[in-house]
């Protein structure tokens, strides 16, 4: 049987875990590569096609962090998309304080890669995107579709 696309995302998480951003996971598509940050994150909100790993928002992100680690509490597999609902962990360069907080990572597979992730601190509006996203692609098929939230491309 194949894999579904929930034990494809699963071994990124095997480097996240323990804090390592540098590996560039097998899953993601070589060509056409988006990552996202919702405007919970100021200064790094958007969309943008990224090849590079670690990017430079995510080295942006992770620049005041002696250590930042996202753990995987529970995956979700919605058609194409795999929510993760994670737990950050991060400790700040110099004042060594420790922050925990939930959060999620909706992955966008096609054809068995990933072409974008999309970072969220709300669980919530994480699953909102993707519940948006769903509909605008079934609405697409009549050429209807609203042309907004999570999976445009």
């Amino acid at each position: 049987m194949a894999p579904g696309n929930t034990d494809l995302i699963r071994p990124i998480y095997d480097d996240w875990r323990r804090g390592d951003w540098s590996a560039r996971p097998a899953v993601y598509d070589e060509k056409h590569m988006e990552w996202g940050w919702s405007d919970e994150f100021p200064g790094l909100a958007g969309v943008f096609r990224d090849n590079e790993t670690p990017n430079s928002r995510l080295r942006a992100w992770l620049s005041p962090w002696e250590h930042w680690e996202a753990e995987p509490d529970e995956f979700l597999e919605l058609g194409d998309y795999v929510v993760v609902l994670t737990t950050y962990r991060g400790t700040g360069k110099g004042s060594g304080v420790t922050i925990v907080q939930e959060g999620a990572h909706v992955f966008k597979l096609r054809d068995g890669k990933v072409v974008r992730l999309e970072i969220f601190a709300s669980r919530e509006r994480a699953l909102a995107a993707v519940a948006l996203a769903a509909e605008d692609e079934l609405v697409g098929e009549s050429g209807a579709g609203r042309g907004r939230g999570i999976g445009n491309d």
